[in-house]
């Protein structure tokens, strides 16, 4: 029995330590503004190659993408606007350590609620498929300026109307007068 526990524990232990990606991003921002999603990769063990994709909903976009120096023989960083990668290979010293993968800067263009999607794909040393969950982001994008709040005045003080108001009384004055005199 205490065999078959080790063995379960031991067939288990890959799954609570599979590679991860975790996520630094706001979750509110101003329409207009430019933040940072920070993309981070976790429980990092013998990792040849690293590719981490972002897709944005329709009221964001992608400004600048930015790879960081983590060892790798060779990365690509790629920017389409609703999408961005950053891509790494490590193929004379597999990676063993977590890592920032890098940082993508974003603008909102909209007001409205967006979302963020990461998918990220490893592989060992020797090419196998290493599965990463995907992470989504909601993000609220608020409106960039304060709605003013206007008083609807039933009665405004127009100079014209005055005007035209004493124009006219003394039109019906002088008519009244003229119909008095004519009797």
């Amino acid at each position: 029995m205490k065999k078959f526990g080790a063995l379960l524990i031991l067939l288990m232990l890959p799954t609570y330590m599979a590679m991860d990606i975790s996520v630094n991003a706001p979750y509110e921002v101003k329409k207009g503004d430019l933040f940072v999603v920070e993309v981070y990769v976790n429980n990092v063990s013998n990792c040849g190659g690293l590719e981490c994709n972002i897709y944005l909903s329709d009221n964001l976009r992608v400004e600048d993408v930015i790879a960081y120096d983590v060892g790798a023989d060779y990365n690509l960083t790629i920017n389409k606007n609703r999408s961005a990668a950053i891509q790494y290979v490590f193929l004379t010293n597999p990676k063993n350590n977590d890592f920032k993968v890098g940082e993508f800067k974003i603008k909102a263009l909209e007001c409205g609620n967006a979302t963020i999607t990461i998918k990220a794909k490893a592989s060992d040393s020797e090419g196998n498929a290493i599965k990463i969950p995907q992470k989504t982001v909601k993000l609220k994008i608020t409106s960039d300026s304060i709605q003013k709040v206007e008083k609807n005045e039933s009665f405004s003080f127009n100079p014209i109307i005055v005007i035209f108001a004493v124009l006219l009384v003394g039109l019906v004055a002088y008519i009244i007068k003229k119909v008095i005199d004519n009797e």
